[in-house]
């Protein structure tokens, strides 16, 4: 240990031991209480459940009937089929593999299970079932089987290999989630650490990371249809085809899909999609709601688990645009039970909702012990639901049901019996339903409310019996309804070798009147070798274009690279005739040879601001030397704009940089720049003349560079400029500049750009700053010098060898290094030395005894407050939210702790806070990267595309690291910090881990659906802040002031804002005539126009403007919002009664609005 709040923290738990042991607990029960589950009895449980008004809850299976159920789905015939795998998460050496598919059946309709039948047994770890062709497909490790009972006894007798190549990486991410869709494809997921490599008739198919997987069983045609989640344990199609699915171990709930679609962990994609729920909990299963037997309000809604925090959630998913919008609605099941977890959901044949129970106090895979003896291996329970107001619904009888009985179940409202009865038609075949079917579509009557989905229907039946009809695809592609239409274009696409015109039925459409048409006529026309298919596809572009629409775009004009580029590299393009067209197409494209094109169009002012860093990236990638001159010249006109010049300067000098190419041609010029009246401008030409090594601008950069009336930050640059000029003149400048320069900052800048020319006179100089300076941010600034340069930390170890920092400086750097995730044992050990603290180097992990753990557990369950505990977590000197977020709001560094109690034990808690590296969340092990530059990074992998890795750093930043340019990558420790809890007293500890313990688990501490703003910036009281307020009016701060400065501040988990120890601005002290107020801001992004309302807890003391309109106030509060991101800004009067600002965004009434709160850091 180096210090005495770490030797605090062991004599904590020794002196809690004594305690405990001096109350005749023994340690015998102490670990019993760690291992102990709640008493399995389903009616105890079921007791527990809180259940959405108007509804209820029985029964329908239980242990020892079945056992830990993974994946449910219901056969035509009515009876539910189980994965179940009681082995899971890992095999023990010399165990058996049994797990087993089991069959329940109501066989007297009471809607309770009385049959259970183990229709196949002895494998390993089953995660999906899906009844079909006669037996059932299952999901068994690395292979999707087929397994049929051929005797008639309910046991299977054959078993055939289907597909084989799965990966097998990590139990809970295998193939799983099988799902039959409309048209007769069998759908199926893996997760984020799978590789599978596929063999199939057609060659092989292959998935690094997660995605879906679409199989169509007669031909063997195997394809991706999505990548990327990290966990997808849910998907659906709604009753128009189009597909959604949930993340178990991502925090977007519901999203929207369509083909080729890229979510966060894609391999090798540049962009992704985001899900519809941002700052949601993190969700497994998905079924959409349908049927008599339900509300109408219900119909159409989402149901999916909450499994960390003991919830059955409900959404309303409502269409917007190309995609969709949706909010959370009344949970239909929550608990403080915690071993309930439901992982899967289905409705049944009798229109009730059925839920699987994996029923175990422990979910986690990684992070918790295979071992652990917490994990529950025995038990496992179907529960179900039904509505109170009607009667269930009599099991429809399909299996010996007529052609027509069938076609007709069609018309009914229950998804479950239209996808049932298209799966019996697709198994009867072609040649016994096609004619019934033909018969069936003539007699639909035009005049029926439903008849576009009637006829939409009979396609996916003629998709399912593979009887291709063009004429009743045209009918579907011309359908007065949008959402007809679009479903028609997948069908279209998947006939494109059956329906010689389809491509010129698909192409029209990219103009279609309704959105989602046109994204899917987009995607579509990705899969044609046609010359003009970016042309038709660009139609899109003639209209309104949100998120989907535009990736749909990307995506497509990406694929369709080779038929069109070519085409515009000889001129011989109809998108040259459209820029606006044309940049977005080579923008999408990572080429070089787009660079003349967007050469000549920059120069011709043909690209929009909104393009324009998109093109000049480009062209910092790929530009020529011959490329980057007319740039150059660009940024030397009078017209250009200032904000163009930078932006062009700024792009020539990563191009130099990154690939060592400079403009041609005399560069001297450049000189001109320095006196413009554009700040950014003076700076970016400072930097390029330094990289590019300008001797006939050395002298007026160091003019500048000396001159104490130059503003701070171009000094700054003229110091790196000097740096990389060169010259004992210009080392000697920087060495005495850190030294004598009166700013702190600027002898910060003057050491971190001597160290580009002398590190070992840099670090010389360091340990003089580091006597001066207390600062975090300052010292994080001089410490990353050297550990984000290849050998930088060992030079700065040998000029702290016999030198004397502050102790303070020490604690702070100490912490710093243990936080930037890597290992700098000898450097921490130098600092603690220099400072006084002790030899032992960086702050020590605590790792706790079996007798110290149980007494630490009962401290926090008997003593500790969680009120208190989130006070704790919320101090700014812990800085826990810089790096992890709750609903959404804080860092992304490390995990949403919207769940953390509901899914992790105390005794996981307690170590994760002790010892970080113990075990660290799946998805944040840090990386290391050593650049061929020498640059050192650090953070968390955010993903790997096929040119660059990403990474989140420790400061929440994103840094882009091209592959090409990495020498060494390897794993680092964790970016939370050993010792960072050091600080806290005994109780304070005890406290905080209460309070993490109860996040999603109990009601205090849960996220609600409630739409409440989480993250705020408020104003900080400095000087030029007062002073700029009280010349003025509460009302500038509204406006876009330099300086204000904003800091993140977030709400409590229960929605509220503490304000009270907020700075108060602007009062005046030598009279009443002006009251200070306390400033926030936050921000809403309406996708959609129109009405919405906020809702306050109080609006007296209070202020608004929408950007800087004044708005007045009442408790609830109708704005008019255009579509894009608004702010809000608010002056809050800090009185003795007001302590909380609390604001919930509601829907107006018929307002046709789609408004969300912007979240994150």
């Amino acid at each position: 240990m180096i210090n005495q709040p770490n030797r605090s923290l062991r004599h904590f738990f020794l002196f809690s031991l004594c305690v405990f042991c001096l109350l005749t607990q023994s340690t015998t029960w102490a670990q019993r209480d760690l291992t102990d589950i709640p008493p399995p009895d389903p009616e105890l449980e079921r007791k527990s459940f809180k259940v959405a008004e108007g509804f209820e809850v029985n029964l329908y299976a239980s242990d020892p009937q079945i056992a830990k159920p993974i994946q449910m789905n219901f056969d035509p015939q009515g009876r539910l089929w189980i994965a179940a795998s009681e082995i899971y998460p890992h095999i023990k050496p010399g165990e058996k593999a049994n797990d087993k598919i089991l069959v329940v059946e109501d066989e007297d309709g009471d809607g309770t299970a009385d049959k259970t039948t183990v229709f196949a047994d002895g494998l390993l770890i089953p995660t999906a079932v899906m009844p079909g062709d006669g037996g059932a497909y299952v999901g068994n490790s690395t292979e999707l089987l087929h397994l049929k009972d051929t005797n008639g006894d309910g046991k299977a007798d054959v078993r055939k290999t289907v597909l084989a190549g799965f990966g097998t990486e990590d139990t809970h991410h295998i193939l799983h989630t099988l799902r039959w869709g409309p048209g007769g494809h069998l759908y199926f997921n893996q997760s984020i650490y799978i590789h599978s490599h596929i063999e199939t008739p057609h060659g092989v198919r292959r998935l690094n990371g997660g995605g879906i997987w679409k199989y169509r069983p007669e031909t063997m045609d195997l394809e991706v249809v999505m990548r990327g989640m990290v966990n997808s344990w849910g998907h659906h199609f709604d009753r128009w085809g189009q597909s959604f699915c949930t993340d178990g171990a991502y925090g977007h709930g519901i999203n929207y899909t369509f083909p080729g679609a890229a979510f966060v962990t894609a391999v090798g994609m540049d962009r992704i999609l985001k899900g519809l729920n941002l700052g949601s909990p993190k969700h497994c299963g998905l079924e959409i709601l349908s049927g008599r037997h339900l509300p109408d309000d219900w119909q159409g809604n989402m149901i999916t688990n909450d499994f960390r925090g003991h919830r059955v959630c409900r959404f309303v998913v409502t269409e917007n645009e190309a995609g969709y919008v949706s909010r959370e609605q009344v949970e239909v099941i929550k608990t403080d039970h915690v071993a309930f977890r439901p992982i899967d959901v289905k409705m049944g044949p009798d229109g009730a909702i059925y839920i699987a129970d994996w029923y175990n106090p422990i979910i986690q895979h990684g992070e918790v012990d295979f071992r652990d003896p917490r994990r529950d291996h025995t038990h496992g329970r179907i529960w179900r639901v039904t509505y109170k107001g009607k009667p269930t619904l009599p099991r429809p009888k399909l299996v010996n049901a007529t052609n027509q009985e069938l076609l007709d179940a069609l018309k009914l409202p229950e998804e479950w019996t239209r996808q049932n009865a298209k799966n019996v038609l697709r198994e009867r075949g072609q040649a016994k339903v096609e004619n019934d079917l033909k018969v069936w579509l003539k007699n639909l009557d035009p005049k029926d409310l439903q008849f576009e989905h009637n006829q939409l229907e009979g396609l996916w039946v003629a998709q399912c019996i593979n009887s291709v009809q063009p004429e009743l695809l045209k009918r579907c592609l011309k359908s007065k309804d949008g959402r007809a239409r679009a479903a028609a274009v997948r069908v279209a696409r998947h006939w494109k070798d059956e329906v010689p015109d389809s491509y010129q039925l698909i192409a029209p459409l990219a103009n279609d009147a309704h959105p989602r048409v046109r994204l899917e006529a987009v995607r579509a026309l990705s899969f044609y070798d046609q010359p003009a298919v970016l042309t038709d596809a660009y139609q899109a572009l003639d209209h309104p274009v949100d998120e989907f629409l535009d990736y749909a775009l990307w995506l497509t004009t990406r694929e369709t690279k080779p038929i069109w580029l070519p085409q515009v590299l000889e001129g011989k393009s109809t998108l040259q005739k459209d820029p606006r067209k044309l940049i977005f197409a080579l923008t999408a494209v990572n080429s070089p040879e787009v660079a003349p094109v967007i050469t000549k169009l920059i120069q011709n002012r043909q690209i929009p601001d909104s393009e324009m860093q998109t093109s000049l990236n480009l062209m910092a990638k790929f530009g020529t030397s011959n490329d980057l001159q007319p740039l150059f010249e660009l940024a030397l006109k009078k017209d250009t704009k200032a904000a163009q010049k930078a932006a062009i300067l700024r792009a020539l000098a990563q191009a130099f940089q990154s690939r060592k190419v400079r403009p041609a041609g005399d560069l001297s010029s450049l000189q001109k720049l320095f006196t413009s009246q554009s700040l950014p401008v003076q700076q970016a030409a400072i930097d390029c003349a330094g990289l590019w090594k300008n001797e006939t601008l050395r002298t007026p950069i160091r003019d500048l560079a000396q001159s104490d009336q130059t503003n701070l930050e171009l000094r700054k640059s003229c110091l790196f400029a000097l740096a990389r000029l060169g010259g004992i003149q210009n080392q000697d400048l920087l060495e005495n500049l850190s030294i004598d320069s009166d700013s702190q900052d600027l002898r910060i800048a003057s050491v971190a750009a001597l160290a580009e020319m002398n590190l070992n006179l840099a670090a010389k100089q360091t340990i003089s700053l580091m006597k001066d300076i207390t600062s975090p941010q300052q010292l994080s600034a001089l410490s990353n010098i050297f550990v984000q340069r290849r050998g930088g930390a060992g030079v700065l170890v040998q000029a702290l060898n016999g030198k004397t920092i502050s102790k303070d400086a020490a604690i702070q750097l100490g912490r710093l290094i243990q936080s930037s995730g890597r290992a700098n044992p000898q450097l921490a050990k130098a600092i603690a030395v220099a400072g006084g603290l002790t030899s032992s180097g960086a702050p020590q992990a605590v790792n706790l005894s079996p007798k110290e753990m149980a007494s630490m557990v009962n401290a926090v369950k008997t003593k500790g407050d969680a009120k208190r505990g989130e006070a704790i977590f919320r101090r700014a000197d812990l800085s826990c939210l810089k790096c992890h977020a709750i609903g959404g709001a804080g860092g992304k560094v490390g995990p949403d702790m919207i769940s953390l109690g509901g899914s992790a034990q105390l005794d996981y808690i307690v170590d994760s806070l002790l010892n970080p590296n113990k075990k660290v969340k799946e998805n944040y092990n840090a990386v290391t990267v050593i650049t061929d530059q020498g640059k050192v990074f650090s953070g968390v992998l955010v993903r790997r595309t096929d040119s660059q890795l990403v990474l989140r750093d420790v400061n929440d930043h994103i840094m882009n690291i091209p592959l090409d340019q990495i020498d060494e990558e390897a794993p680092a420790a964790s970016l939370m910090p050993v010792g960072l809890l050091d600080k806290l007293t005994r109780q304070e500890l005890v406290d905080l881990t209460r309070f993490l313990s109860e996040l999603g688990k109990t009601e205090a501490y849960r996220v609600g659906k409630e739409r409440v703003v989480r993250r705020w910036r408020v104003m900080k009281g400095t000087p030029a802040a007062m002073n700029a307020i009280r010349r003025t009016r509460h009302a500038t701060a509204a406006t876009e002031n330099p300086a204000f400065v904003w800091e993140p501040a977030y709400s409590q988990v229960n929605g509220n804002l503490p304000v009270r120890n907020f700075d108060e601005i602007g009062k005046l002290h030598v009279s009443n005539r002006a009251k200070g107020a306390a400033f926030v801001r936050c921000e809403l992004e309406a996708t959609s126009p129109g009405k919405t309302i906020l809702k306050f807890n109080s609006v007296d003391g209070l202020k608004m403007w929408l950007g800087e309109k004044p708005i007045i106030l009442k408790p609830e509060t109708e704005l008019e919002l255009t579509k894009g991101k608004h702010r809000l800004t608010f002056a809050i009067e800090l009185r003795p009664e007001r302590d909380l600002l609390r604001l919930e965004l509601l829907d107006a009434p018929t307002s046709p609005a789609q408004v969300a709160i912007v979240n994150g850091k």
